[in-house]
């Protein structure tokens, strides 16, 4: 992966907390713009709840084909947002990674199993999110690291 890393950035923003969250995640992979080009969906798509189907398929369209050119799709799936998980499986379906991204997964709770087998990496912290990624930057590749805790 010696070019720069197209990464898709799967997230909600419906709610303060998902808001708050997503702009922190911006952030830390605005960090590494050196060698991560983002596409984060809420940057580039505006589509309101009363968009015309036009506008709907457009910003579909747009998503879709973002996650099929991405290097890596990084999924949060902290809120359990719903278009979340869809573009987790379309990233699946695809042949795109998917790293996941669970802020606050207590210790002993349950991920679930078909996220968790679909996935380069679970991570349950911007740390651990942050130094996986410089890991495998600094290796160059997509490290493969399988969730090893309990499924549900």
């Amino acid at each position: 992966m010696s070019e720069k890393w197209k990464v898709y950035l799967a997230s909600g923003w419906f709610s303060p907390a998902q808001d708050e969250q997503l702009t922190r995640l911006e952030a830390l992979l605005d960090k590494r713009a050196d060698w991560i080009e983002l596409f984060s969906p809420r940057r580039e798509f505006v589509c309101p709840p009363d968009a015309s189907l036009e506008v709907q398929e457009k910003t579909f369209q747009g998503n879709v084909n973002a996650i099929k050119n991405a290097s890596i799709c990084i999924c949060n799936t902290s809120f359990r947002d719903i278009g979340t998980i869809f573009e987790a499986g379309s990233a699946h379906a695809q042949g795109t990674p998917i790293v996941y991204f669970c802020e606050g997964l207590p210790e002993g709770a349950k991920f679930n199993l078909m996220l968790s087998r679909s996935g380069q990496k679970v991570c349950t912290s911007t740390q651990q999110l942050e130094d996986y990624l410089d890991r495998c930057h600094q290796a160059d590749v997509l490290l493969y690291e399988p969730y090893d805790k309990e499924i549900e």
